[in-house]
């Protein structure tokens, strides 16, 4: 757990939180539970007294129906009221209606006629002579039914019965009904809790809409019709609202009527019921909670107390003060053990921080100084005025003696070395700065004067280095490559000197030179290269156009045409002007960047392919790969992925490899070269006759053609050995089945010379020196073949 800026908590703190968590998470859970049972049982109890309400109350409005209808039988079989009907005699039929209506209990009693005029009503609201609007009832009791349902009549809801008037035809229709007052039709139903509602209709759809309910007011009436047909659910987010009502409409009706019954629950007393549970179980939790914080925090008191003193004790230690720690109250068995481990610490504390500071200046396998150390001693020596010689070594091959010998056999062989290294150092200072890598310091004496003779003096250490070292009845030769150099002669700063240093060891072992002594300027041409990859990287990263791709074209002896190009890279770089290749290619191989730098030219040569292709230029463009870079399986997709963009076919690119590159691993050429020739890439041997190949293995590459080295091409007008050379490869090369290119032609004498041999195709400046794309296009346009025929 973690405090503010990932501090951990206290003990305590972590102690409270964890018990205060527990009977958060505990409480949470058994209100949950507690709530979603009650709220389960409380729900399924409001729906299913909401059906048992439904059906009783359909019960009884069925059977007051049918009451309704046996009155108004009644009424219109009394022979008196049938006369009456007849004659059409108001006063009487009025008179027998009022009494019939107070022996029923009616509120309203009403005649018909055929026409569906009222003849006589005690209904202020129905009017002699006024239009009875129900339609539907007047059609069906012409046919001699009776009908019943819940009407509309002025401002009030009736349940209503009309039967016709027979004296003894069919002369006319009485109605008899009673108006809805929910509060009475209430007590027909057993649960207390629920509320009628009768309406003209639904709030919005007609202004007149009359409501006969039992809730307190209009908005409750609304609210209540709208209000789902179950209780969905008791718990509740603290901005949603308490769903108040459940209200079902009951379809009581006819066709003719309009008036809508609703039976609505009142959920007020359920949800206090529900309220309640849920605030005794948070009362609850959280008298439980505060037990369990001040319970937890008189526990953590004690516990944490014999902490803060080790706490205050373990500051003290960390700044070498080993006070006594007697007073500190051993409050349980897992104090006491961290008591007496804290009394141990203090014995091996010291033992373990002099280990510490030797492995912080020294390496662990040869224990010599590493190059921190070393820096500090040779600034020692360097205060006191004294000069000496900085003498760097590399063990030449000790790979090879790990992997064929073992990692055991190596080490003793460093280990060896280091004691050879400390036996003739000056002052035993010696160090270790990689894995076969060391410097030491040698001291100058009155007879090393010259260079000459402090070049000897090394050399005879460094014979005495290199004496056999028997290691486990083996006996081992090693071998160095050193370079050196002198203090304060070539070196301001013991920094600068063991920079320069490093820098006439690198020398050394690039040259393979046994011995190689600093020359001045020559840490400037190292921090040259190390500014050149600098500059090389940031350029790939930007694409800055500092990098351009030129064309050299290739022209066929045989046809006059220029079928091909070679694409050449050139550096322009804004400070430093023009880069040959040959620098920083080297530069890049040597520390890995020739990947990228590989995978930015097929990028820009496939794309300007395309380029000149939509422009009406054909050329076959071949590209300067290494077999490490064919190997590459990223370039690989590369290539493909470029072919696919621009739309162009393998053959469209040759990839020119060097004879030394394909002769190093002749094996893993083979099946590199034989897959891109699968693919249908042409293929080149470049630099052809300076590698010295083995002709068996010549034979066996898969190539389409051989490019002769300039250096035989050069001077092959008048070198009878370069002619003799030119001749015979080109002889061969056709005997295999190759085509051959010569490259470095700067003059006429060597074309016809090479055109008289056969040679295919010719590349130099005499043709063309390398150009950029546009300048390409140009240049093609202009070409005149005649011009290498005439020209002197």
């Amino acid at each position: 757990m973690l405090g503010s800026k990932g501090a951990p908590f206290s003990l305590r703190a972590q102690l409270l939180t964890f018990t205060a968590a527990l009977v958060v998470v505990s409480s949470c859970t058994v209100l949950i539970l507690v709530l979603l049972s009650s709220g389960s049982a409380i729900r399924e109890t409001v729906n299913q007294e909401m059906r048992e309400g439904v059906k009783s109350f359909t019960t009884a409005i069925y059977a007051r129906r049918q009451q309704l209808i046996n009155n108004a039988t009644l009424l219109v079989s009394d022979f008196g009221f049938k006369q009456a009907v007849a004659t059409n005699d108001a006063e009487t039929i009025l008179s027998m209606l009022q009494n019939h209506g107070e022996r029923v209990s009616s509120d309203l009693m009403v005649i018909v006629n055929l026409d569906g005029r009222v003849v006589v009503s005690t209904e202020p609201a129905l009017t002699r002579g006024q239009r009875f609007s129900y339609d539907r009832a007047i059609g069906e009791v012409r046919t001699g039914k009776t009908f019943a349902d819940f009407l509309v009549v002025g401002d009030a809801i009736y349940h209503m019965a009309i039967v016709p008037v027979r004296a003894p035809r069919l002369t006319a229709m009485a109605g008899i009904g009673t108006r809805v007052r929910p509060e009475d039709i209430r007590k027909w139903i057993a649960q207390s809790t629920i509320h009628l509602t009768f309406t003209n209709g639904l709030p919005g759809q007609q202004a007149n809409w009359v409501v006969e309910t039992s809730l307190p007011d209009l908005s409750s009436v609304v609210e209540a019709i709208r209000a789902p047909e179950n209780l969905t659910s008791l718990v509740r987010l603290p901005f949603q609202r308490v769903q108040k009502y459940s209200s079902r409409e009951v379809d009581l009706s006819t066709d003719d009527s309009s008036v809508r019954v609703f039976m609505t629950e009142d959920l007020s007393s359920y949800f206090r019921s529900y309220e309640f549970i849920r605030n005794q179980i948070l009362a609850i939790a959280v008298l439980v909670l505060i037990i369990a914080v001040i319970g937890s925090f008189v526990i953590s008191q004690r516990l944490t107390k014999p902490l803060v003193i080790l706490t205050g004790k373990a500051r003290e230690i960390a700044r070498g003060v080993y006070s006594d720690m007697s007073e500190i109250p051993v409050t349980s068995s897992d104090v006491g053990s961290l008591t007496r481990a804290f009394r141990r610490m203090k014995v091996d504390l010291a033992e373990r921080e002099e280990r510490i500071l030797y492995q912080a200046s020294h390496d662990s396998l040869t224990g010599l100084l590493n190059r921190d150390a070393m820096i500090e001693a040779v600034s020692g020596i360097a205060e006191r005025g004294e000069s000496f010689i900085l003498l760097g070594l590399n063990l030449v091959g000790f790979k090879t003696i790990n992997d064929t010998l073992g990692m055991k056999i190596g080490d003793e062989c460093l280990v060896t070395v280091a004691k050879r290294l400390q036996k003739v150092a000056m002052e035993g200072v010696a160090s270790r700065h990689s894995a076969d890598e060391f410097s030491m310091l040698l001291p100058i004496t009155q007879d090393q004067e010259t260079t000459a003779q402090r070049i000897l003096a090394c050399q005879r250490v460094l014979n005495e280095l290199a004496a056999p070292m028997q290691i486990d009845d083996i006996s081992l030769t090693v071998e160095y490559r050193a370079g050196f150099i002198v203090y304060p002669d070539q070196a301001e700063s013991p920094s600068q000197l063991l920079r320069r240093g490093k820098v006439a060891l690198e020398h050394a072992i690039t040259t393979a030179t046994p011995l190689y002594f600093f020359r001045e300027g020559q840490d400037k041409v190292h921090l040259k290269k190390v500014k050149i990859l600098k500059y090389l990287k940031e350029t790939l990263q930007n694409d800055d156009d500092q990098l351009q791709m030129y064309y050299q074209p290739k022209y066929n002896v045989r046809t006059g045409e220029v079928e091909k190009a070679e694409a050449l890279i050139r550096w322009f770089h804004p400070d430093e002007g023009f880069i040959p290749p040959d620098m920083f290619i080297e530069l890049a191989e040597q520390t890995g960047l020739i990947g990228l730098v590989t995978s930015w030219v097929i990028g820009r040569v496939l794309d300007d392919q395309a380029d000149m292709k939509r422009a009406g230029i054909s050329l076959q463009l071949s590209i300067n790969m290494s077999a490490q870079d064919l190997s590459n399986d990223n370039l690989r997709v590369l290539i493909d992925q470029k072919l696919i963009e621009n739309n162009l076919d393998a053959a469209d690119i040759c990839l020119e490899v060097t004879e030394r590159d394909m002769m190093t691993e002749v094996d893993k050429s083979l099946d590199l070269l034989n897959y891109y020739r699968s693919r249908g890439f042409r293929l080149s041997i470049d630099d052809y006759g300076v590698g010295y190949s083995a002709l068996s293995k010549l034979a066996m590459m898969p190539v389409h053609e051989l490019k002769i080295d300039k250096c035989f091409i050069l001077r092959l007008a008048s070198r009878a050995d370069d002619q003799i050379i030119v001749r015979s490869t080109i002889s061969m090369a056709h005997e295999l089945g190759l085509s051959v290119i010569a490259e470095g032609v700067e003059d006429k004498e060597s074309l016809d010379f090479l055109a008289k041999l056969g040679c295919d195709y010719i590349q130099g400046y005499f043709i063309a020196k390398p150009m950029s794309r546009d300048a390409l296009g140009q240049w093609l346009q202009e070409f005149n073949p005649e011009r290498l025929v005439e020209e002197k």
